[in-house]
């Protein structure tokens, strides 16, 4: 007897711990910790919403999907339809990248006390587009379909805090002021950064941008009026390009004398190896704010500093 109950004491303390760390790693969401919580499905958004939260105690963001994740095939587990359940505000991109939100939203028990917003019904959204000598997939294009990528866009950014700052404030009216004094002073950061890239393309030397790989920035690239190669489109779920889309690639690397290859973060770059092999270029990694590795999240990198991040590689490129 003495040993079971040495056993159970033992298998108590494990199960105590184990609550303790998911709690601690936001695994586990304490509905009674009085915060108002936001929920949101993607980096852009989290990053938006604790930036205006700033130092304030009465709200919290969760992000939902978490970093090193692919938002193309992220579906939500069981823990976060609970959290979500949870949620005094849930903001979502929707569309193809985030089609689960269709079904998910509507079968959630407290739908009718969240505040859904699906973010990019407040931005001015692009369809996808064709794009130059990437692969030709086979899947047809879902009528009203879009590019759901809407936060490359200072622009967009710039709205998305906005809209994410009203939201905040109506679950949080007694820190109105801090929220609007935040995203005042974020969306002056944006606006910073916005204007070094501008001062970038207006001295670049070429207009063209060339990934080896997906290609999530087709409104970054409309906003500063460039033009774009790549192996495949922002949406696709292809990881390999045929043998025709690497050699069309090297092609246009060769008659256009393009300097960088580019590839996207929580990619390994092979094929941008590939190609700046075969044509004597470099490769660089570009920061698309699709997601973030765990890494950059737990370093509590921004949209602000990745976009910083992303200043010599654009100047490397276009000049």
């Amino acid at each position: 007897m003495k040993i079971k109950k040495i056993v159970l004491s033992i298998l108590a303390i494990a199960i105590i711990a184990v609550a303790i760390a998911l709690i601690a790693n936001g695994t586990i969401n304490n509905k009674d910790n009085g915060k108002k919580k936001v929920v949101v499905t993607n980096f852009a958004s989290y990053d938006f919403a604790r930036q205006i939260i700033g130092d304030t105690q009465n709200v919290e963001v969760i992000f939902l999907m978490g970093p090193g994740k692919d938002a193309h095939s992220y579906e939500p587990t069981a823990q976060d339809i609970t959290t979500m359940e949870n949620a005094d505000v849930l903001i979502y991109i929707g569309g193809e990248m985030e089609n689960w939100t269709d079904k998910v939203l509507d079968s959630l028990e407290n739908k009718d006390k969240i505040n859904m917003i699906c973010i990019a019904d407040d931005i001015e959204t692009i369809e996808e587009k064709e794009i130059d000598d990437a692969e030709i997939e086979d899947e047809e294009e879902e009528e009203g379909a879009f590019d759901e990528h809407i936060w490359t866009s200072p622009a967009n950014a710039i709205q998305m805090v906005k809209v994410i700052e009203e939201a905040i404030e109506k679950i949080d009216e007694s820190n109105k002021e801090i929220y609007q004094k935040n995203a005042e002073e974020y969306i002056a950061q944006i606006n910073e950064i916005d204007n070094k890239i501008q001062d970038i393309v207006n001295n670049r030397v070429r207009d063209r941008l060339l990934f080896a790989d997906k290609m999530p920035m087709q409104y970054f690239i409309d906003y500063y009026g460039l033009e774009v190669s790549a192996a495949f489109s922002g949406c696709s779920t292809e990881t390999e390009p045929s043998p025709k889309t690497i050699m069309d690639l090297e092609n246009r690397v060769k008659q256009e004398n393009i300097p960088v290859i580019l590839y996207i973060e929580l990619n390994n770059g092979k094929v941008a190896e590939t190609i700046a092999n075969d044509t004597e270029t470099k490769t660089m990694q570009i920061q698309t704010l699709h997601n973030v590795t765990k890494k950059d999240f737990d370093n509590g990198e921004t949209w602000v500093s990745l976009m910083e991040r992303n200043l010599p590689v654009l100047k490397a490129a276009l000049q």
